[in-house]
């Protein structure tokens, strides 16, 4: 079966959170869409980190090259999808004309999921992205909780909603809790998609 449209992920190194993405998102779309990954700042060849590797829902394959993403990527691609707000931007500057089609992973998740609830339906990739972009600024995306503080500690500011901050070179648990939101907002994003995609 031809894929009916391409989606690029994108993290820094792309050995962490956008690969990650990318086999969640290639598992469950089924080969109806090709999905890729890269880095804004990629050491070309890297493995993926194990920490990642832990989350990698069952079937998916962990073997994985890092690669350093380019303008004609991100031209190519239907829809791409970076970690934070900040590398969002930079793939923009990187592909001009390309900001209808570049989202954060939260945000996508979050245009993608309300247009799946309305029951709406697209011929491919290209339209959803073209769908979402025209739903941004009308839908919330949901922020994380901030957590509870004793009257005796800083208060922590909350992080930006569109942005999974990189655990990669965090201690453990910070490196697990942010692979284990990529994740689970990878499988939110997959599951709006496929309803989305899916014939009538």
């Amino acid at each position: 079966m031809e894929p009916n449209g391409r989606l690029l992920v994108v993290c820094t190194a792309n050995v962490c959170r956008s690969p990650l993405a990318q086999r969640v998102l290639g598992l469950r779309l089924g080969g109806g869409v090709a999905v890729s990954s890269a880095g804004v700042r990629a050491l070309s060849g890297s493995p993926m980190c194990a920490v990642s590797a832990l989350e990698l829902p069952d079937g998916a394959d962990p073997t994985h090259a890092a690669r350093q993403v380019e303008g004609d990527d991100v031209r190519a691609a239907d829809l791409v999808v970076a970690m934070e707000r900040e590398q969002r931007g930079a793939l923009v500057r990187e592909a001009p004309g390309t900001q209808a089609s570049v989202f954060t992973l939260r945000e996508a998740a979050a245009l993608a999921g309300a247009l799946a609830e309305r029951g709406e339906r697209y011929p491919d990739l290209a339209a959803v992205a073209r769908a979402m972009h025209g739903q941004r600024g009308l839908v919330a995306v949901p922020a994380d909780p901030v957590p509870p503080r004793r009257w005796w500690q800083r208060a922590v500011p909350p992080e930006d909603p569109l942005t999974i901050v990189d655990g990669h070179g965090a201690p453990e648990p910070q490196h697990r809790a942010a692979a284990a939101r990529v994740r689970a907002v990878s499988e939110d994003l997959a599951a709006a998609l496929g309803a989305l995609l899916a014939p009538r």
